[in-house]
């Protein structure tokens, strides 16, 4: 008799009227399914500004499907279904969740076989409580006992062994933590890609903060109010790009984009820069937030990589997106162009599709906050102009006519995408002056990055003849 390769689990949502199956899901080495619940179909319908339950995905509305089964067929890159590849920590040397997770794994009485068992493993340890609303379980009773019996939470503080790890991961040393502070304390990682270490915490909601944290939804230490956030943590080889990356946070605020509040510190000399998540409500509980990515490659069966489209299609994939969510496409459209010259502007060049996200269920989207707006251009290894591609027409022009050329795709006439750009250009004159300004960033770093701009500026204004 042939042995079964289906994987179960049980896909669940925090809600203001308390934790909620949402569906049950097969994984196979070829397909996804899962169907949604009738009590998740039945809560789903009374939708509104207080229910933010959302689907699986923007392209999964239980509205739509019902109790019929969602499948996806697994492609080489991305074998699960995409939503839940986003919430797998990212198979690289610089990642700390996969690394320890592994280590855990590897410890078991049957540690499972490398690719798709010990992704399944990871995603079963740690998609709880991640980046927006899904929280995966092996099975309901595992669900019941994390919402209902927690059990004690440990407090994470800079001498608690959950940090020295998270150091000792930094220089790639080990460091003996017990496992089960390790699965208590640990988020999943915010992003599929990401070279910069993040992890999942709270800290207190105040202007100076001090380098303070405790594990993810903690309201309150010692009459404080805690906030939760994205904690990046500086890597070894990229000094300063934290303090880069608060820069152009500023740089988008003063640019009117809505950007989640920020703290830079220190903690035991380490640079981190927390972010405050905008994918939670006031309140903590969830709102769904999905990647282009995920969307893309659960709408395109070709689509498995950031090549697989370029700057103009995306603006088409937006559009067709509107036409099964609830969303203002032209508003959301304009706003990711104008992001794309901010980022020509600022040598932001990693402005991939992970770093670019919808906030919401299907019933009222839009387009999430700034968010990795770090200008990696400043290190050569990163120094490309744009992580999508944009088709250069040389029968236009330069870079600047086809950057004005592709305005017409996010619904600008030529006409205001020439003056978005020189108003752009105009606000950011004293960027480099401010880089230039910044304490804890290499200088090759810094002339680097300068040099950049300065050659992009005198292209974007139209000095640069017809160079790309």
């Amino acid at each position: 008799m042939a042995i079964s390769t289906d994987k179960h689990a049980v896909i669940w949502t925090r809600t203001k009227d308390g934790p909620l199956k949402m569906a049950d899901l097969i994984v196979t080495p070829k397909q996804t399914r899962f169907s949604y619940t009738h009590e998740f179909i039945e809560y789903d319908a009374d939708y509104d500004s207080k229910h933010l339950a959302g689907g699986v995905s923007l392209l999964a509305p239980p509205q739509q499907y019902k109790t019929e089964q969602v499948t996806y067929l697994a492609k080489d890159s991305i074998p699960l279904y995409p939503r839940l590849m986003s919430m797998l920590p990212a198979r690289n040397e610089s990642n700390i969740q996969r690394r320890l997770y592994t280590r855990i794994l590897e410890k078991s009485e049957l540690p499972p076989k490398p690719g798709l068992d010990t992704d399944w493993e990871i995603l079963l340890l740690s998609a709880h409580n991640g980046i927006g609303h899904l929280d995966i379980f092996r099975d309901d009773r595992v669900a019941e006992n994390y919402y209902y019996d927690p059990g004690e939470r440990h407090l994470l503080t800079s001498r608690s062994a959950y940090w020295k790890q998270i150091q000792a991961e930094i220089q790639n040393t080990v460091y003996d933590i017990d496992d089960d502070e390790l699965l208590d304390a640990f988020g999943p990682t915010p992003s599929v890609g990401g070279m910069i270490p993040k992890i999942l915490v709270s800290i207190p909601d105040t202007k100076n903060w001090q380098g303070e944290f405790a594990s993810p939804g903690t309201q309150k230490v010692d009459g404080v109010k805690y906030v939760d956030v994205i904690l990046k943590i500086e890597p070894i080889g990229y000094e300063g790009v934290l303090a880069l990356e608060a820069l152009c946070l500023e740089i988008h605020q003063e640019l009117d984009f809505e950007v989640p509040q920020f703290w830079l510190s220190k903690i035991d000399g380490m640079r981190v820069l927390a972010i405050k998540r905008f994918d939670r409500s006031e309140d903590g509980y969830p709102i769904p937030m999905e990647s282009f990515y995920s969307v893309f490659a659960i709408g395109d069966k070709y689509f498995q990589s950031n090549a697989d489209t370029d700057l103009e299609e995306m603006a088409y994939r937006i559009a067709r997106l509107g036409k099964v969510a609830n969303m203002d496409v032209r508003a959301t459209q304009q706003d990711l162009y104008k992001r794309l010259i901010v980022a020509l502007f600022t040598g932001n060049g990693d402005l991939h599709l992970e770093n670019l996200s919808f906030l919401g269920g299907a019933e009222n989207v839009k387009l999430s906050p700034v968010y990795d707006p770090a200008p990696m251009r400043a290190w050569s290894r990163h120094n490309t102009r744009f992580a999508i591609p944009l088709i250069f027409d040389d029968e236009l022009g330069g870079l600047r006519e086809n950057i004005i050329k592709l305005a017409e795709a996010y619904q600008y006439s030529k006409k205001q995408a020439e003056e978005l750009m020189d108003e752009i250009a105009e606000k950011t004159k004293n960027y480099t002056k401010r880089v230039e300004a910044l304490k804890g960033v290499p200088e090759q770093n810094k002339k680097l990055l300068i040099e950049t701009i300065n050659k992009e500026r005198d292209i974007l204004s139209g000095g640069g003849g017809n160079q790309e």
